[in-house]
């Protein structure tokens, strides 16, 4: 197994850039933040931006909790991949994840500064310190699956929604658009909410596909009827959600809301 490193001061891009250096150096996974992460997905671990204080952030980040460090080991072991990009603030601090999770020390050390022009690094400290924008590599689904989960699944509804909006906002890209600018037309979206839907067993009709720019996000609203022998209120609770989760996994986009006008009910003979 060859470990390449990647380093660099919080906040300079190291996570944005490290995609770039994986498909280019044909680099299996990528350890960053506390996860493994691979083929856009995270595999195994838990990001430090899950954790309340910095000091627990900082152990999370160097793999410090056992139960935590032998998660991310056995899905090394199991992914038994021949190239690792791992990606710290300094090279010790990626010498100690390599200790740590059993790995080889590192052979190749790139430094961000020595990658990405300065204003381009000025330009992501600015969105850090004045935006609190932090990159994770994989699609927005599954960091709310990993990032968020066991807190929102524990806390009172208030005080997680305070929780996300005082911490640090995580930017993400769809696995297949590392390499370049993504661009969805509105055609393209609307085309692809109708696909969504309408092979689901529970749509038999989509009869008009609305999208709306507010200052939030998108919204979509659509009229459609419905095949009957389904609680009505369940089946639309689910298809906002499905609607939600597959177009941001297949395009990046976060839908701020999914508006279902029911038309009516399809009774089959």
């Amino acid at each position: 197994m060859r470990v390449y490193a990647l380093v660099g001061p919080t906040g300079t891009g190291k996570s944005y850039r490290a995609p770039h250096l994986a498909a280019e150096h044909g680099i299996d996974c990528i350890i960053d933040d506390g996860l493994l992460i691979a083929s856009g997905k995270i595999l195994a671990g838990r990001s430090a931006k899950a954790e309340l204080s910095k000091i627990r952030a900082a152990k999370v980040a160097v793999f410090y909790f056992p139960d935590h460090r032998e998660e991310v080991k056995k899905a090394l072991r199991e992914l038994s991949p021949d190239k690792v990009l791992v990606l710290g603030i300094s090279l010790p601090m990626v010498e100690k994840i390599c200790e740590r999770l059993e790995l080889p020390p590192p052979e190749v050390v790139w430094n961000i500064f020595d990658l990405v022009p300065l204003d381009e690094i000025q330009l992501a400290l600015v969105a850090r310190e004045s935006e609190g924008k932090h990159t994770i590599p994989v699609p927005l689904v599954e960091v709310k699956r990993n990032l968020w989960g066991a807190i929102t699944n524990t806390l009172p509804a208030g005080v997680w929604r305070w929780f996300y909006a005082s911490r640090e906002k995580t930017v993400v890209r769809p696995p297949f658009s590392y390499l370049g600018k993504l661009i969805v037309s509105e055609n393209a979206l609307r085309t692809l909410v109708f696909l969504c839907l309408v092979h689901t067993p529970w749509v038999r009709k989509i009869s008009e596909i609305t999208l709306r720019q507010t200052e939030k996000g998108i919204e979509v609203e659509l009229s459609c009827v419905l095949q009957n022998g389904f609680p009505v209120s369940q089946v639309c609770r689910f298809l906002q959600k499905y609607l939600q989760e597959r177009v941001e996994y297949l395009t990046g986009i976060e839908l701020q809301a999914v508006h279902l006008n029911v038309e009516g009910v399809l009774f089959l003979s």
